[in-house]
């Protein structure tokens, strides 16, 4: 059931990334100047500095990372916590990008994450202990700007992926 809906939203967001690269063009915003945002932000996360990445958000940023029991993280320090916490928790981390689409203030990056956690991690609701180590995580970014700065980040994981690679349980509270 939940891999029918990641079929679906995929069908949806390359239905979004096909007409965006024509909105772009139709609303006089240079793509170059959202290109370079994009190419500055991958920069960031490549470098896997939390403070680095936090600094190319709004100070009223979202972060919505969309599995069940996930909320989403709000403002700059907030979500540079959270990033600091992905990182931490694979410290491997790396992507590959497979498509992206333009708009004129938004982005949608399809990407392959190269995951190879070394310990028990929680996402959500469920504490996932990894069983096959590295693996790739299909995942979808939407990613807009603000005046130069990612004003919302919203990314889309391959659960079924995840579970697939990891034995999965009750999440308990855990520090993120």
């Amino acid at each position: 059931m939940a891999f029918g809906r990641i079929i679906v939203l995929v069908a949806v967001l390359a239905s979004v990334a096909a007409i965006a690269r024509p909105a772009a063009a139709q609303t006089g915003q240079a793509p170059a100047t959202i290109q370079q945002l994009v190419a500055d932000y991958a920069a960031a996360w490549g470098s896997r500095d939390p403070d680095r990445i936090a600094a190319l958000h709004t100070p009223d940023t979202v972060f919505d990372l969309r599995i069940a029991g996930e909320t989403p993280q709000i403002g700059r320090q907030t979500v540079r916590e959270r990033f600091g916490g992905i990182l931490r928790d694979n410290p491997g981390y790396a992507s590959t990008v497979t498509k992206v689409g333009f708009g004129p203030d938004f982005v949608v990056i399809e990407y392959k994450i190269a995951m190879a956690p070394t310990a028990a991690f929680v996402l959500g609701r469920v504490r996932y202990t990894p069983t096959t180590a590295p693996y790739a995580l299909p995942a979808i970014d939407v990613i807009r700007f603000r005046d130069g700065l990612v004003s919302e980040k919203v990314t889309f994981l391959d659960v079924d992926t995840i579970r697939t690679n990891s034995q999965a349980s009750d999440a308990v509270q855990v520090a993120r």
